[in-house]
């Protein structure tokens, strides 16, 4: 049973949304596949287990509450990486100490600010004297912005660099769990296999047959996967492309509406 079938027979695109998806439930179904993959290999994808813990699944909410769960180990991370990194990558940009972006870009995205959002982006100088102050100016730029991005037509590139964003940071905080998984997997189909016992002798040399083998091969390339890929550097490279994109949106966005006299 693939991901794609699991998803299909779970109903995901009816019951979560594109970001959802991408971004929260994929995630998770990373974290589940070595032990989906072992129970359709070992036991049959029509196997009155599978179908019975995909009918459980469903009944009970099973996608909501993963999607949950990722999220939830997703924003733990997320706090942690931004206190390690100095802050959040769109404050990060905009700051005149950072060399990331060039300072007319940073010149060009004050006067944006200023006249599409109505706030105003401080210059090196008040930076450099209300570092505090500078960074809370950059933050609310920001948290204006970005619900003026929210159609996906417009802003295509800043939704997709989201996604891939929310994408890293939940399975980088996902990855112990997965980790475990991918090792209990391993373990478990060692002893499906006859080969690990729960008592002396603890091992017992055997050729493994080809389904054994293909989940201990698949569940050791996901180790390597959470200990290599879904990393902190990986999330750091998202979470600027995403808040490099969210910047240059700056350029669509409508003016700011001035207010009418006289109206409350």
């Amino acid at each position: 049973m693939s991901g794609g079938d699991l998803a299909l027979r779970l109903g995901l695109h009816k019951l979560l949304d594109p970001y959802d998806l991408k971004a929260r439930y994929l995630p998770g179904l990373l974290v589940l596949l070595p032990a989906i993959l072992c129970i359709a290999v070992l036991y049959g994808a029509k196997s009155p287990m599978a179908v019975t813990l995909t009918s459980v699944l469903t009944a009970c909410g099973g996608p909501y509450l993963l999607a949950s769960f990722v999220r939830t180990w997703g924003q733990h991370a997320q706090d942690r990486l931004f206190r390690e990194w100095g802050g959040q990558p769109s404050t990060i940009l905009l700051r005149h100490r950072d060399e990331q972006l060039p300072p007319m870009t940073k010149r060009r995205y004050g006067e944006l600010s200023a006249l599409k959002l109505g706030i105003h982006l401080p210059t090196a100088e008040e930076e450099a004297e209300h570092p505090q102050g500078a960074d809370q100016a950059y933050a609310a730029a920001a948290d204006t912005l970005r619900p003026l991005t929210n159609d996906r037509k417009t802003f295509t590139f800043v939704f997709k660099e989201l996604v891939a964003y929310g994408f890293n940071r939940n399975a980088h905080g996902s990855r112990w769990v997965g980790l475990a998984v991918a090792l209990l997997t391993i373990a478990f189909s060692l002893v499906h296999a006859g080969m690990l016992h729960g008592h002396p002798p603890y091992w017992t040399p055997l050729d493994l047959e080809p389904g054994h083998a293909s989940v201990v091969i698949v569940a050791a390339v996901f180790c390597c996967l959470w200990c290599f890929h879904f990393t902190a550097r990986t999330v750091k490279q998202s979470g600027f492309a995403y808040a490099k994109r969210l910047w240059e949106a700056l350029e669509k966005v409508p003016k700011k509406r001035a207010s009418k006299a006289g109206s409350n």
